[in-house]
């Protein structure tokens, strides 16, 4: 039984206006078969990453579009060379990225990452980097992994990962592993548990991109709930 589109809408707008990240006053929210649209603007990048979580973390939710914009606000406006001046120092200066292996280009505060680094999580800092510097407002990470040496052995990692989860249950997920390709299949039963398996997959050494393709399934929530 699915949950209502009234009331997952409102469970949602519930879950955007119960965290402090998020101004939710700009933000509209429309539910459909699980689906959810998330519309308007906020005023920085990294409230659009938060709403979209939030709109994930609500049971019953299966998939998200998020086409919040970003209105920044007068005092958060900065030029271009600003930006990439700001974002080539925080780069450098990580402790987590080999220095000179991700570049950045800024066109009207849209910051393109680019280069090559060993694990994913190294990917995932620099897009955080860029996430909280003032005046950026979209992200394209271009960012490449190694391929790891052997798929096989990849994709028994992931497995094992996956078994060590206490969030995850692991026998409802499968993968496979193609050069630095890791594709999850199967369900789980919440946007939360998608979320630690897809995780766990991107760990692995040299895995590049996940292709998730898990379902969940979700147990219904009863109307009026929200209040």
């Amino acid at each position: 039984m699915k949950t209502p589109n009234s009331t997952l809408q409102d469970l949602v707008m519930a879950e955007l206006r119960w965290d402090p990240s998020i101004d939710a006053a700009n933000v509209g929210v429309t539910a459909h078969d699980g689906a959810i649209t998330l519309s308007g603007h906020v005023s920085n990048f990294p409230e659009t990453i938060a709403a979209e979580k939030a709109a994930k973390r609500v049971r019953g939710v299966v998939a998200v579009a998020n086409e919040l914009q970003v209105h920044l606000p007068t005092s958060w406006h900065r030029d271009d060379t600003d930006i990439a001046e700001v974002l080539a120092r925080s780069l450098a200066d990580s402790i987590s990225l080999p220095r000179g292996s991700v570049t950045a280009t800024v066109k009207k505060g849209w910051v393109t990452l680019e280069g090559t680094v060993a694990w994913w999580y190294q990917r995932d800092v620099a897009e955080r980097i860029v996430r909280h510097a003032a005046g950026v407002t979209l992200i394209t990470n271009k960012i490449t992994v190694k391929a790891a040496a052997s798929a096989q052995a990849v994709e028994s990692d992931i497995r094992a990962a996956l078994h060590r989860r206490a969030n995850v249950d692991a026998k409802g997920v499968h993968v496979t592993v193609h050069g630095n390709v890791a594709t999850l299949s199967g369900a789980v039963s919440s946007f939360a548990e998608d979320s630690a398996a897809w995780w766990a997959a991107s760990a692995a050494p040299g895995i590049e991109r996940v292709v998730d393709h898990l379902t969940v399934r979700p147990a219904p929530v009863m109307p009026g709930r929200a209040r």
